[in-house]
């Protein structure tokens, strides 16, 4: 289990939407499915849906109070004096998984392409075959 992120009242902390959390009490793994546009949930669409930014206004051992009610302080990423701070992050993060996801997709179409040409007019002919009284007979 990683380490909490130290914290104090006042300080602003990124975190985890409790239910997107996908890691069972290591943040360092749950971290790196950042990898991944939305860490793998197809439903997550924008950073806010996955990670919040909280001012703590009090630090107890396994929890912390935000905007008047409890929170598990394993879900907290980071911690810094402004909310800036933790917006840019949260942004920072969240947008890695899905320009990696964007340069794997042009590069599968980029690899694929010729083959995607030819199989689809390949199709096509099947398709012309199987209805000649639509597209004529071809000899």
């Amino acid at each position: 289990m990683t380490a909490l992120v130290p914290i104090e009242a006042g300080q602003y902390v990124l975190t985890y939407v409790d239910h997107f959390y996908p890691g069972d009490g290591d943040m360092a793994g749950a971290l790196e499915y950042l990898v991944h546009g939305g860490s793998g949930w197809d439903c997550i669409r924008k950073a806010e849906d996955q990670f919040e930014v909280m001012q703590v206004e009090r630090v107890m051992a396994k929890t912390y109070l935000a905007q008047g009610g409890r929170r598990c302080r394993n879900l907290v990423v980071a911690a810094a004096s402004t909310s800036g701070e933790m917006l840019a992050l949260r942004d920072k993060l969240f947008a890695i998984g899905f320009a990696a996801d964007r340069a794997i997709a042009e590069e599968k179409a980029r690899l694929i392409a010729d083959f995607a040409v030819k199989t689809r007019m390949d199709a096509l002919a099947k398709v012309h075959e199987a209805l000649p009284h639509i597209f004529g007979r071809r000899g």
